[in-house]
């Protein structure tokens, strides 16, 4: 008889790290490499002009759509590749087992929701503390271009931030 729970905990003791960590980490890794290319463009000779507010808005807006759409592929790959991983190591049991371990590894739990919750409040606060900033920096004078960046650039910082201490709460193994 198939037991899930015991799976789960022979399947994180030899992997060393859990789904939600591995899942994590992709995303982070995705944000992270998002933010460099953003930042790499915003550097070069090919980005609006400085006073152009609406070129800008308009080059971030299609910088958060194309990190959302390649977020989600690079889930879905994720999640396939993951799935490919189970059904390989467990090549011995028969397919209805192989899928209620893969189900049972990606199901949302109690710890699930303390460690969302916990990360996404880092994630807020990076986020707040960016706006301040920005609301400082534009009352020090300073154009509302480089408060957007700022906030940009709270926005992506806060993301990272979450899934880092989401990471970290996962592997601590208590909360």
């Amino acid at each position: 008889m198939f037991n899930s729970s015991d799976y789960n905990m022979r399947y994180e003791r030899t992997n060393h790290m859990s789904y939600n960590s591995k899942k994590t980490i992709i995303s982070v890794a995705a944000g992270v490499l998002l933010g460099v290319v953003y930042a790499i463009y915003a550097l070069s000779e090919r980005a609006p002009a400085p006073g152009d507010l609406k070129s800008w808005a308009t080059a971030m807006l299609v910088f958060l759509g194309v990190g959302i759409a390649a977020i989600i592929v690079i889930q879905i790959l994720f999640h396939v590749a993951f799935a490919i991983g189970i059904a390989v190591k467990e090549r011995e049991q028969d397919d209805k087992t192989v899928e209620r371990i893969i189900a049972s590894t990606v199901v949302e739990d109690e710890r699930d929701k303390l460690v969302s919750l916990r990360s996404g409040r880092i994630g807020y606060i990076t986020v707040g503390v960016g706006f301040v900033a920005m609301l400082i920096a534009l009352a020090f004078g300073l154009s509302a271009i480089a408060a957007l960046h700022i906030l940009f650039a709270a926005c992506f910082v806060g993301s990272a931030a979450e899934g880092v201490v989401s990471v970290y709460l996962y592997e601590k193994g208590s909360l």
